[in-house]
């Protein structure tokens, strides 16, 4: 049977950093691994940066997004198409947003149960959480309360004050949605530049949790991905703009932007949170920038980026 890993994490989170971590162990085990790359847009730049930093490792896979039949409908193709492949692990990364009943369901389903079995759900939370929104802390919640593992990013930037801030969030979060779990003994606060074959080997066979939780209904336009095609800067001037996106809170709440800029033929990778920018150079890219969050006003930001 194929072992099928979900890793699940709130936008911005760190999921695709850890999943080069994750892969890069497993390659090293000499396993034959997947990626699935799962989001809302037909233009996915964590696939694109996957499949560069996994070139000979893992191959990455994409599902486009859509309304919940679509995308479960396209997933559950993906799964049977790779089916007789000859991979021993499948890594899913689905969108920030993210209904993990779902992964279960397929996964359950025939034929996909007689060739697949689930191996873990783990979860990516930043350890400098912010306060969120009730529908943000339920999407944490919901992604949190089935992993056999939470993982911690950004441990490096982060007090002990901050840290402990995040778990209690975390833990005040799931008994808000009715789970009695005690997610703390589950948790791993370690730096990931620490992190040693012993630590991925036990997330390796972490596996996932069941329990009492509670859903709700969130709309599907209150957490958006807005793409911006052709863009056109130089990379010192989408810096700033993406800076003014930040500092302006009446376009809604901006959780994240990514994307790509090329300057002197050079293409950059730009990666935005509300307290961290990053850039670092690469191979090939795509003149698009993605800004993902909630409520998010369209016009008001495309006057940024135009």
């Amino acid at each position: 049977m194929i072992q099928v890993d979900l890793i699940t994490g709130f936008l911005g989170s760190g999921k695709t950093t850890f999943i080069k971590k994750y892969v890069d162990y497993l390659y090293r085990q000499h396993l034959h691994v997947a990626v699935i790359e799962n989001d809302y847009g037909a233009i996915n730049v964590d696939r694109m940066l996957l499949s560069e930093a996994l070139e000979g490792k893992a191959d990455v896979e994409m599902v486009i997004g859509g309304d919940k039949d679509c995308r479960i409908r396209r997933f559950k193709t993906k799964l049977i198409a790779m089916g007789m492949q000859g991979y021993d692990r499948v890594i899913v990364e689905p969108s920030g947003i993210y209904d993990v009943d779902e992964f279960f369901d397929v996964l359950h389903e025939a034929p996909l149960d007689q060739w697949y079995e689930i191996g873990n759900v783990i979860a990516v939370v930043n350890s400098k959480l912010e306060d969120l929104s009730p529908q943000a802390d339920y999407v944490l919640a919901s992604e949190a309360v089935y992993a056999g593992k939470v993982i911690l990013s950004r441990v490096d930037e982060a007090t002990e004050e901050d840290i402990q801030h995040t778990l209690n969030h975390l833990q005040m979060a799931l008994k808000a949605h009715h789970s009695q779990r005690d997610i703390k003994k589950d948790v791993m606060k370690k730096r990931w530049d620490a992190y040693r074959d012993a630590d991925f080997e036990e997330i390796m066979h972490s596996g996932y949790q069941l329990g009492i939780f509670y859903k709700q209904f969130i709309d599907d336009n209150y957490f958006r991905s807005l793409f911006f095609l052709n863009i056109h800067f130089s990379l010192a001037t989408l810096q700033e703009r993406i800076k003014q996106i930040f500092n302006d809170h009446e376009l809604g709440r901006v959780m994240r932007i990514k994307g790509f800029v090329c300057e002197n033929q050079q293409w950059y990778e730009v990666n935005a949170t509300a307290d961290d920018l990053s850039v670092e150079a690469i191979h090939d890219g795509q003149e698009v920038i993605i800004v993902i969050g909630e409520q998010l006003d369209e016009e008001r930001i495309h006057h940024y980026l135009k």
